[in-house]
Parts: C-alpha cells; structure tokens; sequence
C-alpha cells in the first residue's frame, strides 16, 4: 500500500492539471480549427468538470490515508492513477504533436500526472492489497467509469449552458 504522502502528491498533480485545463483548455480548443467538438467551449463547464474531477480525487486519496487497508479505495484511486496516465499522452501530448501547438494540460500531464500514476501503481501492486488480475480488472473499470462520467458531465454542464448549436446554426 503506498505511503500516505505519494496519494497525496498524486491528487496535488491532479488538482494543478484541472487548473491548467480549465484556465486555458476551452479558449485553446475554440482557436484549433482541426478539433471539431458538438458544442462551443465553455469556460464555465470546464471549470465545474475539472472541480468536480479534483474533489473525487482528494476523497479517494484521502480515504487512502484514513482506511489504509480497506482494497476499495485502493482500487478506486489506482483507476483514477490509471486513467490520469493514459489522459496525459491520449489526448494531451498526442493533440500537442498532432496540432503542433500545445494543448492545455500536457506540461501537468506528462510532469505529475504520469509519473505519479506510475508510482502509485507500482506501490499498489507492491502492497498485495489485491490479487493482480483483481487489481487490474477493478482498476480498468474505475478508470472508464471515471472518464464515462467526466465526459458525460462535461456534455450535462454544456447543454445546461446552452453551449450546443441550436438545429440549423452554423457553428
């Protein structure tokens, strides 16, 4: 089981690539004419998105600390670990080369979110709290559900915001 410190550290890197993400990503986005998105980017949606994605990362990293050895958690947190990894090369560094310019979120990305990842992986597989098919299994479906639902709110706080074209507008 990692160390308190590393789970924290990890949701410190999540929290500065939100910030990163919401501060630039939507006028980053509106100015690529080659990313095509069904609504127009709203500051707004990404600021709530990314807070909520950092809120659920410090409860689970913090119930990480309290309740060391109870799996659920554990497993919660290494699919978000996993899913922050694959986030930070699919879509950030593979839009920053696609584009040839640099999408928002690469820098926090490849800097905190990667490496930590890999480190709270590595130290929960070390930790035996789970069997490894179990671990990886669990922590694969964690990391869809977290993407599933950050994309899916990121489409909810767009249509509440009336970022969608109307039927007919030009985009």
């Amino acid at each position: 089981m990692p160390h308190f410190f590393l789970p924290l550290l990890f949701a410190t890197g999540v929290t500065l690539h939100d910030l990163e993400e919401a501060l630039w990503l939507p006028g980053w986005m509106r100015t690529r004419t080659h990313v095509k998105t069904v609504f127009d980017p709203h500051p707004k949606a990404y600021w709530v998105g990314t807070s909520l994605v950092s809120f659920v990362v410090w409860i689970a990293a913090l119930a990480v600390g309290i309740w060391p050895t109870v799996p659920p958690f554990h497993l919660v947190l290494s699919g978000f670990a996993l899913a922050m990894a694959v986030n930070a090369v699919v879509p950030h560094l593979s839009m920053s080369l696609i584009q040839r310019s640099y999408m928002p979120g690469t820098a926090t990305g490849m800097l905190f979110n990667l490496p930590l990842a890999v480190l709270l992986i590595q130290a929960e597989l070390r930790s035996r709290l789970a069997p490894w098919a179990s671990f990886w299994r669990q922590s694969v479906f964690y990391a869809v559900l977290l993407g599933v639902v950050a994309f899916g709110s990121l489409v909810v706080l767009h249509t509440v915001l009336g970022s969608f074209p109307k039927q007919n507008e030009p985009r």
